[in-house]
C-alpha cells in the first residue's frame, strides 16, 4: 500500500539524500539542472514559506515518488516516480496533494515528457502558454480547478 507524507522542516534533513538518490535514478533526463539545483541547495527553513512544498510516497519503508514545488511552482516544480511503480497513480496522487496544501499550481513541461503531459491533463491542468526552450516545446500549466482548504 503506497502512503503519502509531506516533508516538513525537521524531517527536510532525514530524507533528502535519499529524495536526491531517487530523482537522480528514475528522472529520465526531464528534470532542468536548475530545477534540480534549487532543490538540492533548498533549506528546511525555505519549506515554511508558502507556495514550497515536497510530498513524498512510499511503499512500505520505500521512497517511490516526490513532487517539489517552489513558489507555488512558478520557480521550481517537478515530479519523479520510481520506473517500478509507475502508472499506479503515484504521480497523479503527489500532485493533488501538492495543489491541495498550496491552494494554485504552475508548471513547466517539454511537449516531449509525455508522462508528465498525461498527468497535467488528468489531473484538470490548463495549459495557458508554450513556447520553446532549447530546441523543445515548452508548455506552461496552472491549476483550473478550484481547491477546497481541509
Amino acid at each position: 500500500m503506497i502512503t503519502y507524507r509531506r516533508i516538513l522542516t525537521d524531517d527536510y534533513a532525514r530524507y533528502r539524500k535519499g529524495i536526491l538518490r531517487l530523482i537522480r535514478a528514475h528522472a529520465d533526463n526531464h528534470i532542468t539542472r536548475k530545477a534540480f539545483h534549487n532543490l538540492r541547495t533548498l533549506s528546511s527553513r525555505q519549506l515554511l514559506k508558502e507556495g514550497n512544498v515536497i510530498w513524498t510516497a512510499w511503499d512500505e519503508q520505500l521512497l517511490v515518488g516526490m513532487v517539489f514545488c517552489e513558489r507555488f511552482g512558478n520557480r521550481t516544480s517537478f515530479s519523479v516516480v520510481r520506473r517500478s511503480h509507475r502508472s499506479q497513480g503515484i504521480g497523479k496522487e503527489l500532485l493533488l496533494k501538492a495543489v491541495t496544501s498550496m491552494g494554485r499550481f504552475y508548471a513547466e513541461v517539454a511537449a516531449d515528457n509525455l508522462a508528465s503531459m498525461k498527468v497535467m491533463f488528468a489531473m484538470g491542468m490548463v495549459a495557458y502558454d508554450v513556447f520553446p526552450r532549447r530546441g523543445k516545446q515548452i508548455l506552461r500549466f496552472r491549476n483550473g480547478f478550484t481547491i477546497a482548504k481541509e
